[in-house]
């Protein structure tokens, strides 16, 4: 047997088996896995007439859209755009 040199606990420690090491981590991986799909966030719309500097984000959104992820704020607009527009065509 080998000898605990001080430790408290054998098994059901504060790590409880995942220790460093003991369990797969994304960012652990070499390669990048690409079949993981999009990131899906959530825009909230707030629409108000109230100066935008005192707007109070307590209130609920008057409207929500799931879109994709992205590094810049253009493909967002576009999806919200497509997703949630107030005028309709024919």
């Amino acid at each position: 047997m080998i000898p605990l040199q001080g430790a408290s606990r054998v098994v059901g420690g504060f790590a409880r088996g995942r220790a460093l090491g003991n369990f797969f981590n994304h960012a652990d991986q070499d390669v990048v896995m690409d079949d993981l799909g999009p990131v899906m966030g959530k825009v909230m719309l707030y629409f108000s007439n109230d100066d935008p500097g005192q707007f109070d984000l307590a209130i609920k959104p008057s409207g929500t859209v799931k879109c994709p992820v992205s590094p810049t704020v253009g493909p967002v607009l576009a999806t919200v755009g497509r997703k949630f527009s107030p005028v309709r065509g024919k």
